[in-house]
């Protein structure tokens, strides 16, 4: 990445937070000049998220409605009007749903056109639903003093996201070890401004504050060519590496992997209003592309959907929409690292919120990150789109499929279906097909998070995924595997029905 691209996404924008305790008084007139300094001079933005602080908005929208409804041009018209201090305030303003935050970070990116570097305003005090906001920022400041260095250590404690985040720490004290070991962690590896004073440095702290922005893009993003100071380095570099599993001990995670709470995690992640995705030279943008629509909106793309928003992911994260094209496909070379974020410019269906859950759960069941779903249950055929009685899971070869729940196994193979092996319970079944390798024999208990195959391409397929069929044990059933009748049902319904969890 040359340094005119660093540049120009950093004038892309991004979103700092300042962290400030009840206890102390917000610094406006300083956190103000820091935040014009932060715009190069021209207009700025803060929103108090808090709902405590002694703001006057001075827009016709208050810092909540940035979360309640969509600005439209004719709003943002409205705020660009307000002139260079463009203040959103008003009651409490963290948002507490998906939507709400989904929201909430469209709007953001819609002011970032007005002044690109937004400032958010937040209590330490305030860590419930906080911590989808914290990881919508690009740094989070804390502003510490004697009285709330407790506070504000048991925030980055208790906000996981904070621990991950570029921070800012305004104060010569840290957080005690014992008791805030995960924040003394964070703030050990981030930033300390001890020697400076906010209150009277506030265009200091705005240059250092920028440093930060672009470290940040950097570390995702290198530059190209082999910086001087690495290569002068290189040695000792190299000894530390050789060195440095002796000297710092790792403790095990003895949990176990395959037992992992996947819904959870996965339910984290479509939170977030983008991802970052590392290439490794031979995957494509394609791909990506697809696995993220589905995550974010749970929908089935086509080619024009993937064409559109792989060329406007490539222009926001500053490159052309022919870059590294092969045919049809884009292949960014490897250690090159994308955003992708929610595509604004697709139609989300109303259909998707009722699906999305089913859909992050079936895409967990599958031991890839990106995983996603190719084709949804269809009961009869119709001029659009074939009869079919389960949904399809794309995946990687060889991908593990994990057990949803305990359950016994059954296994079959035929021509069309593959390798097939099924899970079976008291009321309900699920066999996935087109499998690679079996993992489990007829009549064998699973436990859940077992890994029970590995996604193929056996039987009739285009490509590796596995087909996931769901039917309810019934004597009468149209259906067997095994010595068990069943009638099949939509996976959707299913999960519907039976609420399944991570275990």
């Amino acid at each position: 990445m040359q340094r005119k691209v660093l540049e120009s996404l950093y004038n892309q924008g991004g979103l700092t937070l300042f962290a400030i305790s009840d206890e102390d008084a917000l610094p406006t007139e300083a956190l103000q000049k820091f935040a014009l300094a932060l715009n190069a001079g021209a207009r700025f933005i803060v929103i108090d998220f808090s709902g405590k602080r002694p703001l006057t908005g001075n827009t016709p929208f208050q810092a909540i409605d940035l979360s309640q409804r969509n600005l439209t041009t004719d709003d943002i018209d409205q705020i660009y009007t307000v002139g260079e201090n463009i203040t959103f305030a008003g009651p409490k303003a963290i948002p507490t749903t998906d939507v709400e935050y989904r929201t909430l970070y469209h709007n953001i990116k819609r002011l970032e056109k007005i002044a690109p570097q937004v400032i958010g305003i937040i209590s330490l005090e305030q860590v419930e639903n906080v911590g989808n906001l914290v990881s919508m920022a690009r740094l989070l400041i804390m502003n510490v003093t004697g009285m709330s260095v407790r506070t504000a250590s048991a925030f980055i404690e208790d906000v996981k996201e904070a621990q991950k985040i570029e921070i800012l720490w305004l104060s010569k004290e840290r957080p005690a070890r014992r008791s805030y070991p995960k924040a003394r962690k964070a703030v050990r590896r981030s930033a300390n401004v001890s020697k400076l004073n906010f209150n009277e440095q506030p265009e200091e702290f705005a240059r250092i504050a920028k440093k930060i922005h672009k470290v940040s893009i950097l570390t995702k993003n290198p530059l190209d060519g082999f910086p001087r100071i690495i290569r002068n380095f290189f040695p000792l570099l190299l000894l530390f590496v050789i060195v440095a599993p002796f000297l710092f001990v790792t403790d095990i995670d003895r949990s176990d992997s395959n037992i992992r709470d996947r819904i959870q995690e996965r339910n984290q992640l479509s939170v977030a209003p983008s991802f970052e995705y590392t290439f490794d030279g031979v995957e494509t943008m394609q791909r990506i592309a697809r696995y993220a629509i589905g995550r974010f909106d749970a929908i089935i793309t086509n080619e024009k959907m993937i064409k559109n928003y792989v060329a406007k992911t490539l222009e926001d994260n500053g490159f052309g929409v022919t870059s590294w094209e092969k045919g049809n496909l884009n292949i960014p070379p490897k250690g090159t690292t994308i955003r992708f974020s929610r595509p604004d410019e697709i139609k989300r269906p109303a259909s998707a919120d009722t699906i999305g859950a089913a859909w992050k759960f079936w895409t967990s069941v599958i031991s890839d990150s990106i995983a996603y779903l190719t084709e949804f249950y269809h009961e009869k055929a119709t001029p659009t789109q074939r009869k079919h009685n389960g949904i399809d899971v794309a995946s990687r070869q060889g991908a593990r499929i994990l057990a949803p729940f305990g359950a016994k196994a059954w296994t079959s193979r035929d021509e069309r279906g593959g390798v097939i092996i099924a899970l079976v319970r008291k009321e309900d079944v699920i066999l996935f097909m087109h499998c690679d390798k079996l993992l489990y024999l007829n009549g064998q208990e699973v436990m859940p998070g077992d890994p029970i195959a590995t996604v193929g391409t056996t039987g009739h397929t285009t490509g590796p995924h596995a087909h996931i069929v769901t039917g309810l044990v019934s004597k009468k059933g149209q259906k067997r595997i095994g010595n068990v009748r069943y009638d099949v049902i939509d996976p959707i319904k299913w999960f519907y029905k039976f609420k399944p969890t991570s275990k």
